[in-house]
């Protein structure tokens, strides 16, 4: 067994602990062609390496999955991104509780694993001694199952909690905010966010739409956010890439400037 193999087993096998979730979409039908992801909650890694996995609603993914469908299964943990792909071998009814049951999916062991890295842009870290006004946070009141979740850990979803800025790109930023242990779950994988930054170089503050790609939880206790943007407009995003190209450029002669004064 290859060793990005064995990882995608090992995040699969926490991901089945922890009540998690991975990202699904049919081979058939990439995104990059229009085709749908959704995420779907992983019930099981069985001892022959099959992994079970809560079926994706119609809606979400686009289609039913059928028997012998090729599926790609993106599982995240921490940094790490890995694909692997895998056939749909059967439908069952899988038992969550001697109460409940839900519809769900088994899955071949992968025959393919690869990475699933997003990123397209560079990302600058912001260096100590660069002073960097603090990101201001909030729910998209239009994604509705980030809102559920906040309610139900009774959290203001109409408040903006400030993060600090660990890195940025042209297409991202990184985040780290102060929120107690019991409501971390509400800014987790897929959460969409709005971000008010205050960046250094530019005239006005950036208000963008962004969703959560990645989670970790730092030494000190903050808990890091890896947010990539989200763009309607083709115009307002080919703005907001050229400034925060320039943006990074500045920052990295900053950390230059500072590495020659240490």
């Amino acid at each position: 067994m290859g060793d990005d193999l064995k990882i995608w087993f090992g995040i699969v096998r926490s991901l089945a602990a922890e009540n998690g979730a991975v990202r699904v979409n049919l081979t058939s039908k990439p995104q990059e062609e229009g085709g749908l992801s959704t995420r779907a909650r992983v019930l099981a890694l069985g001892a022959d390496q099959v992994t079970t996995i809560e079926e994706p609603g119609v809606r979400d993914l686009g289609t039913r999955l059928r028997q012998g469908d090729d599926v790609d299964v993106l599982a995240i943990q921490r940094q790490t991104r890995l694909v692997g792909r895998c056939r749909v071998i059967a439908h069952v009814r899988h038992n969550l509780s001697e109460t409940v049951r839900v519809d769900a999916v088994q899955l071949s062991p992968p025959t393919k694993v690869f990475s699933g890295q997003l990123r397209d842009f560079y990302r600058v870290p912001i260096s100590a001694g660069i002073e960097v006004f603090p990101v201001l946070l909030k729910i998209d009141p239009q994604d509705q199952a980030t809102l559920q979740r906040a309610r139900l850990a009774s959290l203001d979803v109409e408040k903006s909690h400030r993060a600090r800025l660990v890195n940025i790109s042209s297409g991202g930023m990184g985040l780290a905010i102060v929120i107690e242990k019991s409501v971390h779950p509400v800014f987790g994988l897929d959460a969409a966010c709005d971000l008010h930054a205050q960046l250094p170089t530019l005239e006005k503050p950036l208000d963008l739409k962004a969703r959560i790609v990645h989670t970790d939880k730092l030494d000190n206790g903050d808990l890091y956010l890896g947010m990539s943007f989200i763009f309607e407009d083709p115009a307002w995003q080919k703005q907001v890439e050229d400034q925060l190209q320039r943006l990074s450029v500045w920052l990295q002669r900053q950390m230059l400037k500072k590495e020659r004064q240490d």
